[in-house]
């Protein structure tokens, strides 16, 4: 995710950031010592944390799953891909320019077999496989499978304890668009370790949910609608049914 240069903190920013935030004081450590270790894990934690707020909006991607081989109805995923089934969210069929000709929308699993007998294409995911409606038609043939996924975010990654930290770790950008949020995040769950900072937590905690509720403000409030297809079942007859009768039954029969 592109960031403003102008808001972007690295490691070293953010671990000032937080102990300025619990103590008021301009306070630099080593990497090497513990207290700089300990307010890392915080920002990790932070941003594991994070990446649940506002259905995972910051950490959006995709994922091709390969080509579409004629005949096949199922793909199978790995534990590193989490499919994002939110609102419009759908699998596409691209071709080999990258323009999409299929629409793939998600159903419940349990209610995917009704619709194998129709042209359209429709799917859904289990913890480990994404499963289509009907097999694939021969036209569609060489057509690659592209899924919205929700990535995790980027950790920093210390090495082993009295080890020197690389420049390029202490470097790293914070995986966020406004590192602010996972600074002031960080600072409150650290103060809940420390007997020392708990009489702060409620203070901290306001703090960054009064931040972490200004920012979705400006991300979903301050913008226009996003267009959104309103969910219809793909029935296909009428009040008087015409034409073939589907194996199973319409709630219009």
């Amino acid at each position: 995710m592109s960031q403003n240069p102008e808001a972007q903190q690295t490691l070293d920013d953010a671990v000032a950031e937080t102990l300025a935030l619990l103590t008021g004081l301009d306070l630099t450590y080593a990497p090497e010592l513990e207290r700089y270790r300990s307010i890392t894990r915080a920002l990790n934690r932070a941003l594991r944390a994070n990446a649940l707020e506002n259905e995972w909006s910051y950490y959006v991607d995709t994922v091709d799953l390969g080509p579409v081989i004629s005949g096949g109805q199922e793909m199978l995923l790995t534990n590193l891909q989490r499919p994002r089934i939110i609102n419009d969210d759908a699998v596409r069929l691209v071709d080999s320019h990258g323009l999409v000709q299929v629409w793939a929308y998600f159903l419940p699993r349990d209610a995917l077999h009704k619709y194998e007998a129709q042209t359209g294409l429709w799917c859904s995911v289990t913890q480990r496989t994404l499963r289509f409606s009907r097999p694939f038609h021969p036209w569609e043939d060489g057509w690659r499978v592209v899924l919205p996924i929700m990535r995790e975010p980027i950790m920093f990654r210390l090495p082993a304890p009295n080890k020197p930290v690389s420049s390029a770790i202490r470097k790293q950008l914070i995986d966020f668009p406004y590192p602010d949020v996972i600074v002031a995040r960080a600072a409150y769950m650290y103060a809940q370790t420390d007997p020392v900072m708990q009489p702060r937590v409620q203070t901290l905690e306001g703090g960054f949910k009064d931040l972490m509720y200004q920012i979705i403000e400006r991300d979903t409030s301050i913008s226009d609608t996003p267009y959104l297809n309103s969910f219809t079942l793909p029935l296909e007859n009428g009040l008087v049914p015409t034409g073939e009768r589907h194996r199973h039954p319409h709630s219009d029969f």
